[in-house]
């Protein structure tokens, strides 16, 4: 049986804000994206765990295991804190993501981590679709 074409990611430790901010880029990639909260149905193919402080990272790393057992998981941190980002590693996080850095590089981290994801590279930041070289105007 063929699984849906849509993958579907959860964010955890996250609020509406930064929600709203990774839809609109994980929709450039076809990812849907649900925001962890009770009663969540969803049923990921990757998970990202939003991470404030390193006290709060076996918490939230712990409830995305919950959501999906063999991850990926890839860990937000407010900044490049190499402390934080080597401690998310060695507790199982597949890769981290600086918020600030560049959208791009999240783009890319995404497309690894799920192969099936769309390539966004065709598609400028304010949606437009750069013309067909091979198409005649």
């Amino acid at each position: 049986m063929e699984s849906s074409s849509t993958a579907r990611a959860l964010l955890v430790g996250g609020d509406a804000s930064l929600s709203s901010l990774l839809k609109d880029v994980l929709g450039e990639l076809g990812i849907a994206l649900e925001l962890d909260g009770p009663g969540v149905a969803v049923s990921p193919d990757l998970v990202l765990v939003h991470v404030e402080r390193g006290e709060g990272l076996h918490r939230l790393l712990g409830r995305a295991r919950e959501l999906l057992r063999q991850g990926p998981f890839i860990v937000l941190v407010p900044f490049a804190d190499d402390r934080l980002v080597q401690l998310a590693l060695r507790l199982g996080a597949r890769d981290c993501y600086a918020l600030g850095r560049p959208l791009e590089e999240l783009r890319r981290m995404l497309r690894t981590h799920l192969p099936g994801a769309r390539d966004a590279s065709l598609t400028s930041s304010g949606g437009a679709v750069p013309p067909n070289p091979g198409v005649d105007s």
